[in-house]
């Protein structure tokens, strides 16, 4: 049962003066979008417009101008206890708001050990999306963290269908509940969202860690083992287009920007995508030491390089090493285990060879990809109204 908040139920009219909701979400397996559908529905019964975009389509067709009221909402996935990379670029390339209002909707990856919950932590992202929405002139009205079954297949398996029932049906009444306080003309910033902002500042070292690296070093973890067809949903499907096919017969290769959504290995249908925990190891010894340290050598031998003493150069120095190294260590992985020999080796030597996957259960692929077809069919089909 959605619950709704008693004085917006009342009226199908908002206390809060709003005749248009603009979601833009990111979304990998479908979490962050399902959330988008359930604000959407809220907003039709209470006779709003309602449109639903991503924020990559955004990117080849600018966010326009916002109009008289208009409530943006921005919604997104948690990754490494903040905002994910192209949802923090969005907002920066996000017109001025001029006292437009808006909200910012995170979804974090919550787990099951039987019957009890554990949640997520969204750490700094809630707050560091409004922020920036608030330096670009927008009314942040609101922020909001909720659970959705944790998607990081390449770290732990999916989770059991029950559980994944019982978290999403606990998320729904929550955010049914945020968007009613919202449209009823009242701030939504909850004592669970400070605390969530409080964990985060400490885990910045973390969360600055993935965004400068991390997110780099994960993208160079994929491969195909010797399932795959080289049919190419993966990278035709990739959110991101980043996914793309080398070689014959062709096999998917992973580029810098890959951002670790899990789209490719969770709708897989051959179930051929992995996340080596074997090759994670050896990518970590090479990437920081034999590769870098001929990378070094050969600066100083062939260019007469001289290491700076400057902290700050020496840092962007190393920094711009790592990720040559990390470049020439993967196109060597990726050649490597195309012999069957060595992609059975890396195969049988990850967890995630028997991971279960996962997909937001109600969401399909095509769904998730419709962005790349017509918008306006895709928000038909849902039910939602274009602007």
């Amino acid at each position: 049962m959605n619950a709704v908040v008693p004085s917006v139920q009342q009226s199908n009219t908002p206390a809060f003066p709003c005749s248009r909701l603009s979601l833009f979400f990111l979304s990998g397996t479908g979490n962050t979008l399902r959330v988008a559908h359930w604000l959407a529905e809220q907003a039709r019964r209470r006779g709003l417009i309602a449109a639903i975009r991503d924020v990559e389509t955004a990117r080849s067709t600018p966010m326009p101008k916002p109009e008289r009221g208009e409530l943006l909402g921005v919604l997104m996935p948690t990754h490494a206890f903040t905002a994910p990379w192209p949802v923090i670029r969005f907002v920066l390339r996000a017109p001025l708001g001029r006292g437009a209002a808006a909200f910012v909707l995170a979804t974090r990856g919550a787990l099951k050990f039987g019957r009890v919950q554990v949640p997520g932590l969204e750490g700094t992202g809630l707050y560091l999306i409004a922020l920036l929405l608030a330096l670009k002139g927008w009314r942040v009205r609101g922020v909001m963290a909720v659970d959705m079954p944790s998607n990081w297949t390449a770290c732990h398996s999916g989770l059991a269908p029950w559980k994944v029932t019982d978290i999403i049906g606990r998320a729904r009444p929550k955010v049914d509940s945020f968007f009613g306080v919202l449209l009823s003309g009242r701030l939504r910033f909850g004592l669970g969202s400070f605390i969530g902002l409080a964990l985060g500042v400490l885990l910045v070292p973390v969360s600055l860690g993935y965004l400068i690296l991390g997110r780099f070093y994960l993208a160079r973890l994929f491969f195909a083992n010797e399932r795959c067809t080289g049919c190419g949903i993966c990278a035709e499907h990739c959110p991101f287009g980043v996914l793309k096919m080398r070689g014959k017969p062709p096999r998917p290769y992973w580029t810098w920007a890959c951002e670790s959504c899990m789209r490719c290995m969770s709708f897989c249908p051959e179930r051929a995508i992995e996340a080596g925990h074997s090759w994670a190891v050896l990518l970590f010894y090479l990437a920081h030491l034999p590769l870098m340290a001929w990378l070094f050598g050969a600066l100083t031998h062939i260019a007469g390089f001289v290491t700076p003493t400057n902290p700050w150069t020496l840092f962007w120095t190393k920094y711009s090493l790592q990720l040559l190294a990390l470049a020439a260590a993967y196109a060597g992985f990726w050649w490597l285990i195309r012999a069957p020999f060595c992609n059975r080796l890396f195969a049988w030597t990850t967890f995630t060879r028997w991971y279960r996957r996962y997909h937001e259960p109600g969401t399909t692929l095509a769904e998730l990809v419709e962005k790349r077809k017509t918008q306006e069919e895709y928000n038909r089909s849902a039910g939602v109204l274009e602007c």
